[in-house]
This record gives C-alpha cells, sequence and structure tokens, in this order.
C-alpha cells in the first residue's frame, strides 16, 4: 500500500514543472519540433523513463496522443507510468548489451540517479544497492511489443549505461526517426561530444546530430532512409 500511495502521488500530483515543457532542459520543445512532419502511426520507446510526467522527455508528446513503450527497472516508477499514463505500455526492465544479473544502486526512493553502473557513481558513500535485476535487450524488447521497424522516437537516459542501451538496438531491424540520449561527455562541450564513442557510434548508422540540450544530445534520420 505505502508503494502504490507514493507511485499514486508521482503521476497525479506532483508538480510537472511547467505547461509548456516538460523535459529539464527543453528537449521535448525540440523533439517536437523535429517530429512535426510524422506521417505514419506516432510510437516513442522511453528508456530509463523515470517520472512518467516530471522531467520526461515523451510526456509531451503523450499529451498530443501518441503512445509507446516506457521502460525503467524500478517497480515504483513503473507504476507511476501507468497511473499516469495509461495508452503506454510500461515495463520493468533493465536494457544493456548482454544478458545478466545486475545489481541495483540507488541514492532514495524515486531517484534519477537510479543505475546498474557502480563504476560511474562519484560518491558511494550516498548510494545503496536496492535490489538486482537481469538485463535485456533492446531489440528483445521492441520485438517482445512488436514495434515497428521505422518508429518515431527512440529516448535513452539510463544513468551510465546509455552506449550500452545503443549497442543493443540493431539499426538493420529498427530505425528509429528521432534518437535522444544522455551523452555525458556534452559537459565538455561540442568537441567532446564529436569525440564521444556515441557520436561516433550513432553517426555510422546514418544520424546526424541535429540539437543538443543539457546532457542530451538529439539525432535524426531522414523517414526516406528507412529501409
Amino acid at each position: 500500500m505505502k508503494t502504490f500511495i507514493s507511485a499514486f502521488r508521482k503521476a497525479v500530483l506532483s508538480p510537472a514543472k511547467a505547461k509548456t515543457s516538460y523535459s529539464q532542459f527543453a528537449e521535448d520543445l525540440i523533439i517536437q519540433f523535429e517530429l512535426k512532419d510524422q506521417q505514419s502511426e506516432p510510437i516513442y520507446v522511453d528508456v530509463g523513463c523515470n517520472n512518467p510526467r516530471r522531467g520526461s522527455n515523451t510526456f509531451l508528446l503523450y499529451k498530443k496522443g501518441w503512445r509507446g513503450l516506457l521502460i525503467d527497472l524500478e517497480y515504483e516508477k513503473i507504476l507511476a507510468c501507468k497511473l499516469a499514463r495509461p495508452r503506454d505500455k510500461s515495463i520493468l526492465a533493465a536494457v544493456s548489451d548482454v544478458r545478466e544479473l545486475v545489481d541495483i544502486y540507488s541514492q532514495k526512493s524515486f531517484s534519477t540517479n537510479t543505475t546498474i553502473a557502480p563504476e560511474c557513481i562519484s560518491d558511494t558513500s550516498t548510494y545503496k544497492k536496492i535490489g538486482q535485476i537481469e538485463t535485456k535487450t533492446l531489440n528483445e524488447i521492441l520485438k517482445e511489443n512488436q514495434i515497428p521497424k521505422c518508429f518515431s522516437f527512440l529516448n535513452i537516459d539510463v544513468e551510465g549505461v546509455d552506449f550500452k542501451v545503443l549497442k543493443s538496438l540493431n539499426f538493420d531491424e529498427y530505425q528509429p526517426t528521432l534518437i535522444c540520449i544522455e551523452n555525458w561527455d556534452s559537459r565538455g562541450g561540442i568537441d567532446k561530444i564529436v569525440a564521444s564513442e556515441i557520436h561516433q557510434y550513432i553517426v555510422q548508422k546514418n544520424y546526424t546530430l541535429c540539437a543538443w540540450s543539457g546532457l542530451s544530445t538529439i539525432y535524426k534520420k531522414d523517414p526516406k532512409l528507412c529501409i
């Protein structure tokens, strides 16, 4: 009951930050602009969705009638997503490029910094192990949920495992029009972004960097190139 009440507060009662943008750095406004000409059924996949509204890069799209998959590794967050966004399918899962049993670390309940990558934690004294979970690849999850090959938008924000999530997607099978991925190298500016392994990998898949906001880097593929 305690978990349900907490999730209900996050889903319904927590402030949603702003009427125009729900993202941390207005990424959703950029995303909406870049996808304004989408003709096919609008579908998103949000890996590391966290809060269903506050800080979300997909809630604005949801309000405009879109639907998709919300993926997170904490039950309370998935419960909140189910309560706040019933049109979406909310999935409890940890995503990586290999299948393995991993520990989950967090600072507090509903933390935005929950991670399965302890090597990325700068101050281990503030974190504690809160459970374990078996990872799955993004490709597996998309197949299981019958996501179309050329879906509209992929959002990746998983606290240190972002590149592994990206590598777990087979771009011969799935080609999202737009990808927003957290890239910690962006703290060093554009030179660090273009030198990063995330950028080098994704441009080889025929995507172009079209925007950068906060830690988020946004890449676009011409829908005509989706084959």
